[in-house]
């Protein structure tokens, strides 16, 4: 099938990859040529560099406007695929050819750009892929095709996007080969807004268990954290071990917040007598690490805020 792709992130070039191997790619739509690392060098987009790689034509916009209707007219294209473009496609463009977009979560629960990472910080709701019909509303269109992904927790979100990003692209291609028709969104509406840093700030009152999935979520963006004497401390990854007998701990804090070395796992106490390992953290203006050794360098008095 004669195919414009739509996207910009890392993710969205392995799906688009994916497609190009298996159908004719007239155009790639991706978002203008960001500044990166500290020198903020001006760097196309993953998007950008698998299509020139592939030999694919590149169309770069932040936002595509009517005015790029006719340009769209002439590419031939029998359908466009969006996989995280960034920026949301106005009606009259919707109007040249039949659009399709991969979103990363069960529609209609979380709605929005942050799927995945609701989905994981909910404990795995809504957990999975779904292929829709874009419209004018915000994730709203009748599902072409879905199918649920349990989430391994012990894996970051980052990481876990890749998985997902396969299973979106074969959910896809078998879709492009099947002729079934697409059918309305039924269900509960949740909503997954971008994650601010202060939403990200981790809250030890709350059982470890959603705590780990909080922390896992978060990583690579927005990363969560804590206050430590009045600094911040990102919790790269973490683990819930579950409720406490404390009684059996030999050098422990029941308190919220408190730390604790027991068999070479750095524990925190939390919410309702649950416990949390840390496993990985970054402390302000230092590199990530092992969180056994960012404890051996601690005040044995030190808590978490």
């Amino acid at each position: 099938m004669k195919l414009i792709f739509a996207g910009t992130p890392a993710n969205a070039a392995t799906a688009l990859r994916a497609l190009a191997a298996e159908h004719e790619i007239l155009l790639v739509i991706t978002r203008d040529d960001a500044p990166v690392g500290r020198k903020r060098e001006m760097t196309p987009s993953p998007v950008a560099s698998a299509a020139i790689d592939l030999g694919l034509t590149v169309l770069k916009r932040n936002r595509i406007s009517a005015a790029d209707s006719e340009l769209l007219k002439q590419a031939g294209a029998e359908r466009a695929i969006v996989v995280a473009y960034g920026a949301l496609i106005p009606q009259a463009v919707l109007d040249v050819l039949p659009w399709w977009n991969l979103h990363f979560s069960l529609l209609p629960a979380w709605r929005g750009a942050t799927p995945l990472q609701h989905s994981m910080i909910s404990g795995g709701l809504g957990a999975g892929v779904t292929l829709f019909e874009l419209e004018a509303g915000l994730d709203t269109g009748p599902i072409v095709a879905s199918v649920p992904i349990e989430i391994d927790f012990t894996k970051t979100c980052g990481e876990l996007l890749e998985e997902f990003t396969q299973a979106g692209s074969d959910l896809t291609l078998a879709a492009l080969k099947s002729a079934e028709g697409a059918t309305a969104q039924q269900g509960a509406v949740t909503l997954a807004p971008k994650i601010t840093r202060d939403a990200a700030r981790l809250d030890l009152k709350d059982s470890a268990d959603r705590i780990a999935w909080k922390v896992m979520a978060l990583n690579p963006e927005p990363m969560a954290w804590v206050e430590v004497a009045g600094l911040p401390l990102r919790i790269l990854r973490a683990a819930s071990l579950g409720s406490t007998d404390w009684d059996a701990l030999d050098d422990h804090s029941s308190e919220v917040g408190g730390l604790s070395l027991q068999g070479g796992k750095v524990l925190v106490s939390c919410g309702g007598g649950t416990r949390l390992e840390l496993k990985e953290v970054q402390p302000a203006g230092k590199k990530a690490m092992p969180a056994v050794d960012w404890y051996r360098g601690l005040n044995k008095e030190t808590k978490l805020d």
